[in-house]
């Protein structure tokens, strides 16, 4: 169990990132959700200890397992390091290999069923393999399964998903909801979040509870903000209502001034009656306007309320540049591996779309580097104004969003670096934000703009929806159903795939020869 007590938390240049937020996460399974930047990362380093609260307090359990987003993995680590059985698998091979000891034998302890016990979270892979060598999804998996072995109290996971396919996603989705110990995942993944029990959501720096999965969530949010939209509706037609009725009172105080005027010059009325309606009038009206004035301010206060429950989320809107590719303009010409199922060679000619698709290990984003770098062994022609959006986008820490963008493409203006990011969502002073301070998803917009102010004809996309909230991937979608180029897409989202639009899919084998090892996905 973890609960928040008025749980704050802001940047050292002030920045409020959490404010106040308070409640207990208890269920099985939670998905925290919320939009890039919202603070989920932060709320689960500030549970993990990693960052101190600004003010208030949280409380969580002792034996915490964490896998953060970068996987925290050196690629020279093997699989056994990972999982902290090294030491013991290397003792068990001396003694099976007949070198004995009492040193050996204390290493391995009660240790000997070590490379079964790890075998159920690796499969087939061998312990001895270093990180390097693992697909992305492989990579999640042993880290995943690391996490997991260990028996923690409770799991933290930012967006496990990532890089997964198809049977990987599955394979996690079953070890959360078959395991004993609770989870609280920071998610996108619509699949994954339909099998938790609570949604938890940081929305404008509060957190909400939800029963139930995302759907359930996505009803109660829709139908809250019909309430919320008719209660601004009744609002604005009960000031309309307060101030007509001030308009109105207001002429009839004017004509009973002009009704006065004339009885006074008609001498209807004795001098002292006259002066005595007078007063009484001055004091009715004083009286009305007061009230009236109170039910303006009440019904300008009550639609104020309203409207501040109706969300107004954020939105990207930079759109790609138009790259004026023609219809018949050669594109690339690539010699596929031999994996490759029913063709080996593919021609892309005008703004088409090809997607790659495959299993983890298959060799995809080896296809796509070759491309990129036009690798003479493969590539035997490829358009040379190319973008690549990677999927592992990986920047200097200590540099700003500007400088980065900047060091990228000299050529611009930092006015006109500035312009794209704004569209970006990075506003005013949050282009001196540290890079090591963003979200993925924050990163990823940085890995956009670089591309996007470049005008790619083939744009390069290794799985894009990995670290992009669920507004940011229709953004993406949309940005890329405007884009007059060619596109080649890497991606185990099959929703996203469906949604831009692709003309041809080229899918890899698990039998490839050209990629034995499996280095990546």
């Amino acid at each position: 169990m973890s609960t928040f007590n008025n749980l704050s938390f802001s940047w050292p240049n002030g920045t409020a990132c959490l404010r106040e937020i308070s409640g207990t996460l208890s269920a099985p399974l939670t998905g925290l959700i919320g939009d890039n930047g919202s603070g989920k990362s932060t709320l689960l380093k500030l549970m993990l200890g990693t960052y101190s609260p600004t003010s208030g307090s949280i409380e969580v359990p002792d034996n915490i397992g964490y896998l953060p987003q970068d996987l925290g993995l050196k690629t020279s680590a093997t699989i056994a390091d990972v999982f902290g059985v090294t030491e013991t698998l290397d003792a068990i091979e001396k003694v099976e290999a007949g070198e004995y000891s009492e040193e050996l034998l204390a290493i391995i302890g009660d240790g000997w069923d070590v490379e079964e016990r790890i075998q159920k979270y690796i499969g087939k892979l061998d312990a001895h393999r270093t990180i390097g060598t693992l697909s992305g999804g492989e990579a999640v998996s042993v880290a995943l399964g690391a996490v997991f072995a260990r028996q923690p109290d409770l799991v933290l996971l930012d967006e496990p998903t990532n890089n997964l396919d198809a049977g990987a996603k599955h394979q996690l989705i079953s070890m959360l909801r078959s395991s004993t110990i609770p989870a609280i995942v920071v998610s996108h993944d619509r699949e994954l979040l339909a099998h938790v029990d609570e949604i938890a959501e940081l929305f404008n720096g509060r957190l909400r509870q939800f029963s139930g999965n995302y759907q359930d969530y996505r009803a109660a949010i829709e139908q809250e903000q019909l309430s919320a939209q008719q209660q601004v509706r009744e609002a604005k037609s009960t000031l309309k209502k307060e101030k007509d009725e001030r308009a109105a009172m207001a002429t009839q105080i004017a004509h009973d001034a002009a009704k006065g005027k004339k009885n006074i010059a008609n001498r209807r009325k004795s001098r002292l009656a006259l002066g005595n309606d007078k007063v009484r009038a001055q004091n009715t009206a004083a009286k009305q306007s007061s009230k009236h004035a109170q039910d303006i301010a009440d019904a300008e206060r009550e639609l104020d309320s309203a409207q501040r429950r109706v969300r107004k989320d954020s939105q990207v809107y930079v759109m790609l540049p138009s790259t004026k590719l023609a219809a018949g303009t050669k594109v690339l010409h690539v010699q596929l591996p031999p994996n490759a199922e029913q063709r080996d060679e593919f021609i892309m000619v005008g703004p088409e779309y090809l997607r790659i698709a495959g299993a983890n290990g298959t060799g995809k984003t080896t296809l796509l580097n070759q491309i990129f770098t036009g690798d003479g062994e493969v590539v035997d022609y490829v358009i040379s104004n190319i973008g690549f959006i990677r999927q592992r986008i990986e920047f200097d820490g200590e540099l700003t969003v500007l400088e980065t963008v900047a060091k990228r493409l000299p050529k611009f203006t930092p006015q006109e670096i500035r312009d794209q990011l704004a569209q970006l969502l990075f506003h005013n002073d949050t282009v001196n934000q540290k890079m090591s301070s963003l979200s993925g998803g924050e990163r990823f917009r940085v890995e956009f703009a670089c591309n996007a102010l470049a005008a790619p004809q083939l744009l390069i996309l290794d799985e894009p929806t990995n670290n992009l909230d669920i507004s940011t991937t229709q953004w993406l979608i949309d940005a890329l159903a405007s884009y007059n180029g060619a596109v080649i897409v890497v991606s185990h989202d099959d929703v996203f795939c469906e949604d831009i639009g692709i003309d041809y899919t080229i899918t890899l084998g698990n039998n490839s020869s050209s990629n034995p090892e499996g280095t990546t996905s």
